[in-house]
């Protein structure tokens, strides 16, 4: 690999996200302690592929990235609203 022998960072905070979304249970539920395991994980298959992970765990986001995330609040909010007027329409009929 490209990277075997190389330190590498990790945006800690990007991790943490991707475990609590993507590892459910067979219902669909997450995972407790989803993000501990995720990082166990991950980090066991860095270290046997010879890559030595830093984490960072960085403080609050950029004003310029505030602003995306006030959009996509907005926006789920806006599809959240939008989900529940057509469940009430087809639960209606």
């Amino acid at each position: 690999s490209a990277l075997e022998n190389k330190v590498v960072a990790v945006d800690a905070s990007i991790w943490m996200y991707h475990f609590l979304k993507a590892m459910r249970d067979e219902a669909g539920s997450m995972i407790k302690g989803a993000h501990v395991l995720g990082f166990f994980r991950r980090i066991c298959k860095l270290l046997y592929l010879k890559i030595k992970p830093v984490f960072v765990f960085d403080g609050p986001p950029p004003q310029l990235k505030l602003r995306t995330l006030r959009l996509r609040a907005q926006q789920r909010d806006a599809e959240d609203r939008h989900r529940r007027k057509a469940v009430e329409k087809l639960l209606r009929n």
